[in-house]
């Protein structure tokens, strides 16, 4: 397994904290053949939408941040998100 140095990890952190979400969720997807969708939108923290994606290709997991400030009353596909960070890890080998 080919890993990403800390150099490139930060590379990637970078362009894909200048993207939308749909374009860097698009990116990561087509980034690696073995790459996978662990979930999507899924409520890790209070507040927080995440959706993630295993590289094992490239040895990492990137995880996309998404909040909505909508009420409970509303149903989350008329939601609106806004894509606010990402989280890159290294996989253990």
């Amino acid at each position: 397994m080919a890993t990403f140095s800390q150099a490139q990890r930060q590379a990637l952190l970078d362009e894909l904290s200048g993207m939308k979400f749909g374009r860097a969720k698009g990116k990561l997807a087509r980034m690696d053949p073995r790459g996978r969708l662990v979930y999507y939108r899924n409520v890790q923290q209070s507040g927080e939408w995440h959706t993630k994606f295993l590289l094992e290709g490239k040895g990492i997991a990137v995880t996309l941040v998404e909040v909505s400030h909508a009420g409970n009353d509303q149903a989350r596909n008329e939601q609106n998100f806004q894509f606010v960070n990402v989280i890159i890890e290294a996989l253990d080998a």
